[in-house]
């Protein structure tokens, strides 16, 4: 594939896949030149925010100067328009509910069972308050629930964004992949889940039929994707989540539809975020130590892959 130029600005707010409260599942992004971010799942909010701010991620950015607030107050009010979460596990929303007091008002968006799960589960006056604007009463509104409609793209408030849901298998409950588009460019972004072998569908294929016309027009900026355990995690352990093996066969299969001809070379250059990487407190070598020399080991395509690393500004 060809260098693409940049079209989006990414900033991971939490990159690991459990363990550690301060670094949770959440990634912000926007188009090129804008400062209307989504975030991408929210287990770490404010964290986050302030990594990024001491280490410059926001350096010549049109950010909002509001003296009534504090740098990351002003970011997350005035400039964080949507959380677009893909499931409801702990870790992918524990931020978003911990600053939800002290936010301002935006949408909850993703599909229809998350919301559910949010709405019955978690703003319900029992675990939280119901800070939403529907479900268990007193509803007080600050949250809006946007429910994404199958086969469509839907527009985003507040930015130039517009993104289309796909569901993903992951065990008893369902996830989402977010296919998010700024004038004809596109991320992926692929919340938890498991090989479709295990997990006994073809969720993580049919997505890949879909995006795959979009790959060989080399509009797809990047894919995000879990690899949640090294390769020695034994597959009736893996709780509906990915190895590098695993990985790097859906992968193999992305190659097989975007161009069967050609499998071993189509994806040279396509860039490949590996996130939610669960720590341990294994002695030696840290699971993300060995998931990267892992991945980077079975890269025979030629994928450009970025581990994402917390607070720190990426453009894609």
């Amino acid at each position: 594939m060809k260098k693409k130029a940049a079209k989006f600005l990414w900033i991971p707010l939490g990159v690991e896949g459990g363990l550690d409260e301060s670094n949770l599942s959440a990634h912000l992004l926007t188009p090129l030149g804008s400062a209307d971010f989504i975030c991408l799942d929210a287990g770490t909010v404010l964290t986050g925010l302030s990594i990024a701010y001491r280490n410059h991620c926001f350096d010549n950015m049109p950010i909002k100067n509001d003296p009534s607030l504090t740098f990351e107050g002003s970011v997350l009010h005035h400039h964080i328009k949507a959380f677009l979460i893909t499931h409801s596990y702990l870790d992918h929303l524990e931020g978003m509910v911990v600053i939800s007091p002290n936010d301002s008002k935006k949408p909850i968006i993703s599909i229809g069972s998350v919301i559910r799960d949010i709405q019955t589960h978690l703003f319900n006056w029992r675990i939280w308050p119901n800070l939403s604007d529907s479900g268990t009463a007193p509803a007080i509104g600050l949250y809006s629930y946007i429910t994404l409609k199958e086969d469509e793209m839907s527009d985003i408030n507040g930015t130039s964004l517009r993104v289309r849901a796909f569901p993903l298998a992951h065990g008893e409950s369902q996830s989402a992949a977010f296919l998010i588009e700024s004038e004809g460019a596109y991320v992926l972004y692929m919340g938890d889940t498991g090989p479709d072998e295990i997990e006994k569908c073809e969720t993580t294929y049919e997505l890949w039929k879909q995006i795959a016309p979009l790959v060989r027009e080399q509009r797809v900026h990047a894919i995000f994707i879990e690899a949640s355990y090294p390769d020695e995690r034994p597959d009736d352990q893996l709780y509906s989540h990915l190895t590098p093996a695993w990985l790097m066969k859906a992968f193999g299969q992305l190659a097989d539809i975007v161009d069967p001809e050609n499998p071993d070379t189509v994806l040279e250059g396509l860039t490949v975020v590996i996130t939610h990487i669960k720590p341990d407190f294994s002695a030696g070598p840290s699971p993300r130590d060995i998931v990267k020399r892992q991945l980077e080991s079975r890269n025979s395509m030629g994928l450009r892959l970025i581990f994402a690393e917390q607070g720190k500004r990426y453009e894609l």
